[in-house]
């Protein structure tokens, strides 16, 4: 039997109680059989034929109860309802009676039964039930009711105690089958309870002779063996090893198990050594992610601050510290953002100095004017003679005027353009949060490899645990891993988290960046404004030559002229203090924004406007047009004193 399989030898075993398992149960098979024919019969013939007769009793006393609810009552609704009942229980009858006379045919009282009962519902009470069909009156009713107490009522009552003589007939019988059927049953449990028990001590008998020769005996001397190779002895020989059964392959298993221990331990000084170039590297690697992502904060830090200068006005600043390779380029992008937008408004603020010493200049000559305007009603002709200096001064200031709309055009450009490289600066910042997003993703995907690494490595010293003192060397192998695997893991989340920090800092100057850029709106805005105060300005300049030249070629119409003028000169005054306001509004929004030390030296010499009005053209031109005056006048006295 050694070159037999365990299952061969379990399949004898079973093989033996098999053969009298099939024998004691193809004998209560049989039994059983006969048991199922006899009870069968009980259930199809007399618990069928005792269940039908019932039935048809209780269809016959249905009947009688709707015979009694047609003679009694005057209501035809109530009386369709008692006939359609009679008319049911009546066919019930006859169907169950059918039935039972199937069951039982060997019974010949049933048909006799059958007609018995069929006759007092047809022929017995069918004059009842014709007369209370139709009854109307109390004589009717009182007729009826009498043949129904003297004609059906008794019928009724002689047929019934027959049907209950019949039903218990069939049920005596029934019980005395089923007394056999029990006998039959219990002599077959008796014989197959005795003849499982001899059946069951012999195979236990020959089962446990057979296991403990077959099994038991070579599994404790492989147990033995194993115990001792367990305990490092690796010179004992593994007997066994040429049987074919599964013992003979536990044998051959056992001696590759010691084989494989053998060459296990020279493995041992090879995983150590893997081991610590393992370490090496992953240090390595450490200090690959922890300078990266210090260059990662250095940037996200200088970008804070820049962003936080640009918010405060301070168009002064710069990113003086280079940044790490990757981020040197957004640097560059951001100091030249911010030099531009330095260098734009810069054009602004001079653009709004030239504009604001003109509106004070045109503000000053528009009142001298219409002081001068009031007196000219009183010196027509000295007034005519000094026309033409007028005209081109104002011609002088429609020109500087218009050099003055120029200058915002141009300012309203170099804003725009701001407006422009601020949008870039925001898309730039914009592509870092998407590369700081896509980084954190890495991580992730590093933490989730450090998390199986992890899994792996306590797998392997689980099955380095199972394999005893062998699998020790394995266990420390695994150990290190896993916790390598760990300190990967934490150093990825610490790393995630510097990420999501260095994110929220760019979202962060986002919004600053964005705010400047509604800022330079603004600024855009109010320039517009002053465009729309210039170009009304040069109108009321063309008006005013046209008027002056009007003059000179119609001096009979001066007092119209001259009212003209005055009204113009006016609207000039209220013109230029609308664009000296304007212009003091842009000049305090570009102050807000620090471009140079000598942008706010310019902004206080021009704070006095009667100093700076002095060598204005302006007053130049309101100068000689007195000396004009006053030279005409001279000569017109000399005339008149000769005269």
């Amino acid at each position: 039997m050694k070159h037999v399989s365990i299952v061969g030898k379990f399949f004898i075993i079973v093989a033996v109680f098999g053969i009298l398992a099939l024998g004691l149960t193809f004998y209560q098979n049989r039994q059983m059989l006969k048991v199922n024919d006899r009870y069968q019969e009980l259930l199809d013939r007399d618990a069928s034929a005792a269940l039908r007769l019932t039935q048809s009793n209780r269809s016959l006393e249905t009947a009688r109860a709707s015979i009694s609810d047609m003679v009694m009552t005057r209501s035809k609704e109530a009386r369709a309802r008692a006939e359609a009942g009679l008319n049911d229980a009546r066919e019930n009858f006859v169907r169950f009676m059918d039935l039972a006379i199937a069951a039982v045919p060997e019974q010949s009282e049933l048909p006799k039964l059958k007609a018995d009962g069929f006759s007092v519902l047809t022929d017995t009470c069918g004059a009842a039930i014709a007369v209370g069909r139709g009854a109307t009156s109390e004589a009717e009713l009182a007729m009826v009711q009498q043949l129904y107490l003297t004609l059906c009522q008794p019928a009724f009552a002689a047929v019934s105690p027959r049907f209950t003589s019949v039903t218990e007939k069939l049920a005596s019988d029934a019980e005395q089958k089923r007394g056999d059927v029990s006998s039959v049953v219990r002599d077959t449990s008796v014989l197959s309870l005795g003849t499982a028990i001899v059946a069951l001590f012999a195979v236990s008998c020959f089962g446990f002779l057979a296991i403990r020769s077959w099994l038991v005996k070579p599994i404790k001397q492989m147990v033995t063996t194993m115990e001792v190779i367990a305990d490092g002895d690796l010179i004992s020989t593994v007997k066994g090893t040429i049987r074919r059964d599964e013992i003979g392959s536990m044998a051959r298993a056992v001696q590759i198990f010691k084989d494989n221990e053998l060459r296990a331990r020279d493995f041992e000084k090879d995983a150590e050594t893997s081991r610590e170039a393992n370490e090496i590297e992953r240090a390595r690697l450490a200090e690959t992610e922890h300078r990266r992502a210090q260059d990662m904060a250095e940037a996200t830090s200088g970008l804070a601050e820049g962003l936080r200068h640009l918010a405060d006005g301070n168009l002064l600043f710069s990113l003086d510290d280079k940044f790490a390779d990757d981020f040197e380029p957004l640097r560059a992008n951001f100091n030249a953002a911010v030099a531009q937008l330095a260098e734009s408004l810069r054009a602004v603020s001079y653009a709004t100095e030239s504009i604001d010493g003109g509106a004070q200049e045109i503000s000053l000559s528009a009142q001298d004017l219409s002081r001068r305007t009031e007196h000219q009603a009183a010196s027509l002709e000295q007034t005519a003679a000094a026309l033409d200096q007028i005209t081109q001064n104002v011609a002088s200031s429609s020109k500087r005027t218009a050099e003055a709309r120029h200058v915002a055009i141009e300012a309203n450009k170099s804003a725009r353009h701001s407006g422009e490289v601020v949008s870039s600066a925001v898309a730039a910042m914009q592509r870092i949060e998407q590369s700081s997003s896509q980084i954190s993703s890495i991580v992730g995907v590093i933490d989730e490899i450090a998390f199986q690494t992890n899994l792996l490595a306590l797998n392997a010293g689980v099955e380095a645990a199972r394999s005893g003192e062998a699998g020790k060397g394995f266990a420390v192998v695994a150990q290190e891993v896993r916790e390598l695997a760990q300190r990967s893991a934490h150093a990825a989340k610490e790393i995630k988290n510097l990420i999501l920090n260095s994110v929220d800092e760019v979202s962060s100057g986002v919004k600053l960046v964005r705010d400047t850029g509604d800022a330079l709106k603004i600024i855009i805005q109010q320039i517009v404004l002053i465009n729309t105060q210039l170009d009304a300005v040069t109108a009321a300049s063309n008006e005013q030559s046209a008027t002056l030249f009007e003059v000179n070629r119609t001096v009979n119409q001066m007092d119209q002229v001259t009212q003209q003028n005055a009204a113009m000169a006016e609207e000039s005054t209220a013109a230029s203090t609308a664009l000296a306001i304007e212009a003091k509004q842009l000049r305090g929004i570009v102050a807000q924004f620090q471009i140079e030390n000598a942008l706010s030296e310019r902004q206080t010499s021009q704070t006095n406007p009667e100093t700076a009005s002095m060598s204005s053209p302006a007053s130049r031109m309101l100068e000689e047009v007195a000396n004009a005056l006053g030279t005409v006048s001279d000569r017109r006295v000399a005339d008149r004193s000769r005269q």
